[in-house]
């Protein structure tokens, strides 16, 4: 089996490979003649079938980036929506096994690029997955979103990576994806998923505009009930599966992108990959060897010791799933109506959500709570992170578990906006501060009483605000204008602006002396304030976010930079392949919390 297809992909990947095209081809034979009676679905000049569905037959294609001749028993479908300026095209195919479903991506495109920061601006395929197809509108934990662009560089926003297999080669005209989605639970013929394909068409570091199958609102990214279906035909009683070497290749991919030098025994997991590869370049009998080979992967790389340089970062936890499922100890959500200052001197009237935990309203209860203030992002509002009363978003699911398993103590989380009022992501803290604070928290049991300025300033110590993108910088002019009145500052995926026609990515060392002169003007200590940041480095704000925090550390008379917030007042936690979007924030949100309100 050796020498064939060697020339254009990794020695690795093609000997394994080989091995599964044996073996799956010939399963998939078996299952063509065990089924020459059925009947393939009449569809449409798009290649949907009469309900509007993509069509998946069974088979087990080779993932290489090559189009194996299995390929021409799955249907072609035409994408219907086109942006506007977009002159790429696309043509798709989809098989599925017993183990996943798998995506041919043939993308027309003379001018590919790479070059923006944001994935999703590069020249790029995404799939869109909702296994249970219950079109829950917000992602759960059936529902996935990955991304892969012309060069075959992965990322997710939603879901686990180790999902998502692909390799991609680039054509004369464009480039070819091969991807396979890993299923959780077993396929059936007659199976419905939720589906949503797309390609990105970048110019420069720009995207010119996006090709979808099912999508015309451009929402999908955020929306499960957005995607079209497809159905499961084709698998005949007696199929035979071949081996799975996909969790495997995955896994090595993965491994072979971690930072060697964020660990100081690296050589066991470096070891383990080359015992993976020449396992790959042996003989291959059974599924339990390779599952064999990937225990031993992922054995090595529990047994990784952070390198000395670390000691002092704050680790990126990913969020365990049982964080996601609801609690029997729900808090709950309520709306507060108020009315904010606009910028004609007169008023408007908005809203925002208050979660309160779990037995707030118990009788005898008469306990005191501290406050979060969580922002949105640009574009969005004070529904997103929570919804409103009623609703059980991921975000109020993972504050749930984290009171009801004891991560935290209880506390209450607000959701403003800064739209209307005054209608600026950096003039939200005067709203906070005049209108938002005195409302929510003389409502509520929280420290605060009276709800003047001094009572604020007393309080402090019991309030923090934080914020994603756009709310990010309000959260930084938070920290400039109102640190009299909040302690803790957590910044996610957003740099500070405060230098006239600047960013903190450009004028670095001068937005980082400005923050400095706040604290010391204010007659602030360190141990007054705290800036726990984040972002992901597959965002487009983590470039803009380096340099600042770089900064700081240099600072380190005012920002003492620790992961560990007993010993330093400030730190920049980072997620491999974090992009920028809620999924990550979420997680970040769940790392940071348990630093809040130590004192």
């Amino acid at each position: 089996m050796k020498g064939i297809r060697r020339a254009g992909f990794k020695v690795l990947a093609l000997l394994l490979a080989v091995t599964l095209l044996v073996l799956a081809n010939a399963a998939y034979l078996q299952a063509s003649e065990g089924d020459q009676g059925l009947e393939r679905v009449v569809v449409n000049e798009y290649g949907l079938d009469s309900e509007g569905r993509m069509v998946a037959y069974f088979g087990s294609p080779v993932v290489d980036g090559e189009v194996d001749e299995i390929w021409s028993q799955a249907v072609p479908v035409t994408p219907k929506y086109i942006s506007n300026g977009v002159q790429a095209s696309a043509k798709f195919r989809a098989l599925w096994d017993d183990n996943a479903l798998y995506i041919l991506a043939e993308i027309k495109d003379d001018q590919l690029s790479d070059q923006s920061a944001n994935t999703y601006e590069q020249d790029s395929f995404e799939v869109f997955l909702d296994e249970n197809n219950n079109k829950s509108s917000e992602y759960g934990v059936d529902d996935v979103h990955f991304r892969v662009n012309y060069k075959n560089a992965r990322t997710a926003d939603d879901g686990d990576i180790e999902r998502f297999y692909t390799r991609t080669k680039v054509v004369e005209d464009g480039y070819i994806v091969e991807a396979r989605v890993a299923l959780q639970s077993a396929p059936v013929n007659g199976k419905v998923l939720g589906i949503e394909l797309q390609v990105n068409e970048a110019k420069g570091a720009q995207r010119l505009g996006t090709i979808n199958v099912f999508d015309a609102t451009g929402t999908a990214w955020q929306d499960t009930s957005k995607f079209g279906e497809i159905i499961l035909l084709g698998r005949p009683d007696n199929a035979v599966m071949g081996l799975n070497p996909y969790t495997l290749l995955t896994l090595i991919d993965i491994y072979k992108e971690l930072d060697v030098s964020r660990y100081a025994n690296f050589e066991i997991v470096a070891d383990a990959i080359k015992a993976a590869e020449a396992f790959l370049d042996g003989e291959i009998e059974t599924q339990q060897q390779i599952d064999d080979q990937v225990a031993a992967l992922r054995d090595a790389v529990s047994k990784l010791e952070p390198a000395e340089w670390l000691a002092n970062e704050k680790e990126f936890k990913a969020l365990p799933n049982q964080y996601r499922w609801p609690n029997e100890q729900q808090g709950t959500i309520e709306t507060v109506v108020y009315q904010a200052t606009n910028r004609r001197g007169g008023t408007d009237t908005k809203k925002l959500h208050v979660y309160l935990p779990y037995g707030y309203y118990d009788e005898g209860n008469d306990r005191k709570y501290n406050v979060l203030y969580l922002m949105h992002g640009g574009g969005e509002n004070e529904d997103l992170l929570f919804g409103g009363p009623g609703q059980n978003r991921e975000l109020k699911r993972i504050i749930d578990n984290m009171i009801a398993f004891g991560d935290i103590e209880p506390l209450i989380v607000v959701t403003p906006t800064f739209y209307r009022g005054m209608d600026d992501a950096g003039e939200f803290h005067k709203e906070l501060v005049n209108d938002v604070i005195p409302v929510v928290e003389t409502k509520y049991r929280t420290y605060l009483t009276t709800g003047d300025l001094e009572d604020m300033k007393a309080t402090r110590n019991h309030r923090a605000f934080g914020g994603f993108s756009m709310g990010a910088l309000s959260t930084w002019y938070t920290y400039i204008f109102a640190l009299d009145y909040v302690k803790y500052f957590m910044p996610l995926s957003g740099d500070c602006w405060i230098i006239p026609t600047s960013a903190g990515a450009r004028r670095a060392m001068l937005t980082a002396e400005y923050l400095e002169r706040v604290a010391k003007n204010g007659g602030y200590e360190p141990t007054d304030y705290y800036l726990l940041c984040a972002t992901g480095d597959a965002d487009i704000a983590y470039g803009n976010m380096v340099p600042q925090i770089e900064a700081l550390k240099q600072l380190s008379d005012s920002f003492i930079y620790s992961g560990d917030v007993s010993k330093g007042n400030f730190y920049f936690m980072v997620a491999k392949g974090g992009t920028h979007h809620w999924n990550w924030v979420n997680q970040y949100i769940y790392n940071i919390l348990p630093d809040l309100f130590r004192d």
